[in-house]
């Protein structure tokens, strides 16, 4: 089922968002470009192209580590093959099998009661679409306060891979004037399918406890650098938990996408606002191999462990907030 798989964009220097006519399943494998050559990010995933007109295009810029980097004299880095290895334990985690659950009730919202059942989880998404930006903030800082520990070019070119994405969310983009910030983005798909200002619900709304939770979880995991004292071993920390967020949000912006157009297709039969789903689903791909880059460029080799518990730390705690998401529309 295409429901259950995820984008996979060709990462270049420029991405755009089009349609494939024939509107059939497509399998393009997401690249990156380092020092070792290109390879796969995730193989053969696949997504189902939907007719849709040209709205954006973007500037993706990947840094691998060059042969400054990779200098002898430095300590070893982790490398590709180990940082696959742990992107595919994400593929079979807890997060995945949550928004497998998510959006199998997301498809089963009844016809006659969609928008109470669809309320609270969008109180609960807006909150949570929000509370990234602080994450990733969070991310850059704990590398940036690696000075006088990292090399210089190291540190430089991971955050050169990291500004990039939080750099997006603000509507700025390589080459581009700015463009709408992605809170405006997701109002107005919000405007599109309840026909009424998103501030309107979150006046009408109770607090979103599970969005609220997950965000103190993050800032509380990244900030306190999984417990190490170590600012490098912190930053480490920080890079794993970053492409633990990026890697997932690739699944949950696209089945979320493919949902959505399915209840819109079944039930709601609006003319929606898609380009808030339709950016993350094309960009979170290039989104995870950007902090793929990022760790590729500075985290060493024997911190491989504290990759794979930061990203561990999020897979978890992301499954707890949606599967929460799912209890809220089952059973209706």
């Amino acid at each position: 089922m295409a429901y259950f798989a995820v984008s996979s964009h060709k990462t270049a220097v420029k991405v755009q968002k089009g349609s494939n006519a024939a509107g059939k399943h497509v399998t393009v494998p997401a690249v990156v470009v380092s020092r070792r050559g290109r390879f796969t990010v995730t193989e053969r995933r696949v997504i189902t192209n939907v007719a849709s007109p040209i709205k954006e295009e973007w500037q993706v810029n990947l840094h691998g580590p060059t042969q400054e980097v990779m200098r002898g004299d430095l300590p070893g880095l982790v490398t590709v093959e180990e940082v696959r290895a742990l992107e595919a334990e994400l593929d079979s985690g807890a997060g995945v099998e949550a928004l497998r659950r998510f959006n199998k009730a997301l498809r089963a919202v009844p016809a006659d009661k969609w928008e109470a059942v669809l309320r609270p989880v969008f109180n609960e998404l807006c909150f949570n679409l929000e509370s990234f930006n602080p994450a990733f903030a969070a991310c850059l800082l704990q590398v940036q306060r690696t000075i006088g520990v990292s090399d210089y070019v190291r540190r430089d070119m991971a955050l050169k891979n990291l500004i990039q994405p939080l750099a997006g969310e603000y509507g700025m983009h390589n080459n581009q004037p700015q463009l709408k910030t992605h809170r405006e983005l997701f109002s107005d798909f919000f405007m599109s399918l309840f026909g009424y200002p998103l501030p309107q619900l979150l006046a009408d709304s109770p607090a979103p406890a599970a969005a609220q939770l997950l965000y103190s979880q993050m800032m509380r995991d990244i900030l306190g650098g999984g417990g190490h004292e170590d600012p490098l071993a912190q930053a480490s920390y920080a890079l794993g938990y970053n492409l633990a967020i990026e890697y997932l949000a690739d699944y949950e912006k696209t089945w979320m996408l493919d949902s959505f157009r399915d209840l819109n297709a079944r039930v709601l039969k609006k003319d929606i606002d898609w380009i808030f789903l339709e950016v993350h689903a094309e960009g979170e791909a290039e989104h995870a191999a950007i902090g793929h880059n990022a760790v590729l460029n500075i985290v060493p080799t024997e911190h491989a462990s504290i990759l794979r518990a930061a990203m561990a730390d999020h897979d978890r705690d992301f499954a707890v907030f949606y599967n929460r998401m799912a209890e809220l529309m089952e059973g209706h």
